[in-house]
């Protein structure tokens, strides 16, 4: 899927990965807000590029209080593309049974913003990349709380 065929480099890419995967550190507002845009009626999904199982992601949010809050899961390993492809935005939608100007994407890399917006959906920027372009930008992941997500997306040329 990445383009690595050697079997040695991809077991040393898979441990690297692993390790990587046990320094997790979910960041400050994000398990109290995900609760509260679900308490709000919200639909929450992830869009993830990964070259592990879900699981693994799921036990880190599942440790810290919100591994159950998921509507939709799209995992890059399972589906077979990567951000910013459209098929794994569509994807996500169909699951959640969405269209694009109904959604929401929250996203950190300039790539997979861009991705999200070619498809139409509406795009928030956090802790992103400098060259990030999106509709919104939130500097505190609770800051989502306070944009009228759904209303903006009425707005949305």
């Amino acid at each position: 899927m990445y383009g690595i065929t050697d079997p040695n480099e991809i077991e040393e890419g898979i441990k690297a990965i692993e390790i990587d995967d046990n320094c997790v550190e979910i960041m400050e507002d994000v398990p109290e807000t995900l609760k509260a845009l679900k308490r709000q009626g919200y639909l929450l999904g992830i869009i993830t590029d990964t070259a592990l199982p879900i699981s693994v992601k799921l036990n880190w949010f599942e440790k810290y209080g919100f591994g159950n809050l998921w509507d939709s899961i799209i995992s890059s390993k399972e589906i077979g593309v990567r951000k910013p492809s459209p098929l794994i935005y569509h994807e996500a939608l169909s699951q959640m049974g969405t269209k694009p100007e109904e959604a929401v994407f929250v996203g950190h890399k300039a790539t997979e913003l861009q991705g999200a917006c070619s498809v139409g959906m509406f795009t928030v920027a956090f802790n992103y990349e400098k060259k990030s372009k999106a509709d919104f930008y939130i500097d505190r992941f609770s800051d989502l709380l306070e944009i009228p997500l759904l209303t903006l997306q009425g707005n949305k040329k």
